[in-house]
């Protein structure tokens, strides 16, 4: 018997930060057919933050050093009113939503980084995504807004990469349902050119993936959307496409 389809999206970059921006991601999700999930970052959210209450941020290979003084912003900007403002657009659109962190239900299980080679701070990688609560919601046509937020086995709130968040709960969810994911930020895809537009790579495959990282072609904000992708279909997930439109963007191939 086939699956039911499910569209996981993640939603990124200066998206989250640009009220018009944000309406067309929401406009995009209340009208993609079927069931679905939210995951989002906070990135410029959590800039902008720290910035304005004067807290340094550090950022290596693309990926957030978090100090406890960051840990509380992430909380503030992912858990509070970036994910409520996501909840409270997506009901205002008629699509029913629960936002939630990978605390909640013990949703997202992580452990702490380990500080070798790279101390990143309270920074979590996933252990293990709990579906039931995900599938109870989506089975009663809830659509959950989740953030990037994830507990450790001491209960512990840690930081963690929202496209690994993303890849993780694609492949946890492929158990029962045919799950497409996709990367929406601010680009149109992959682009040869990070400040060219028309310089999209339609299909990136792993070979080619490789042959860029070597030239150091891949911008360092693109490397864990790509990683994380090429992890979702090396492990069950059908389709993993990047970009800001349902119509156009970069598909990746194993």
């Amino acid at each position: 018997m086939s699956k039911e389809k499910l569209t996981l999206i993640k939603a990124g970059g200066k998206i989250l930060d640009s009220e018009s921006e944000l309406d067309k991601l929401l406009h995009l999700v209340s009208h993609i057919p079927g069931k679905k999930v939210l995951i989002h970052g906070g990135g410029v959210f959590i800039d902008d933050l720290c910035e304005k209450l004067m807290i340094p941020t550090q950022m290596v290979n693309g990926r957030r050093i978090t100090s406890p003084e960051n840990m509380d912003v992430v909380l503030m900007a992912c858990a509070g009113k970036l994910n409520k403002q996501l909840v409270a657009g997506l009901n205002k659109r008629g699509t029913t939503a629960v936002g939630l962190c990978g605390g909640d239900l013990n949703l997202i299980e992580s452990r702490k980084r380990n500080p070798e080679p790279i101390d990143f701070g309270m920074v979590g990688d996933i252990e293990k995504v709990n579906t039931h609560w995900l599938k109870l919601f989506l089975t009663n046509g809830v659509v959950p807004v989740i953030s990037s937020i994830t507990q450790s086995d001491s209960f512990e709130l840690l930081n963690t990469n929202a496209d690994s968040i993303a890849a993780h709960a694609a492949v946890a969810l492929c158990v029962d349902f045919e799950v497409e994911l996709f990367f929406y930020f601010d680009k149109p895809g992959v682009l040869k050119d990070s400040g060219d537009a028309d310089s999209l790579i339609p299909v990136l495959d792993t070979l080619n993936f490789e042959a860029l990282l070597a030239l150091k072609a891949i911008h360092t904000g693109m490397l864990p959307k790509l990683k994380s992708g090429f992890y979702a279909l090396r492990n069950g997930v059908k389709q993993v496409k990047l970009g800001n439109s349902m119509e156009n963007g970069t598909y990746l191939v194993d």
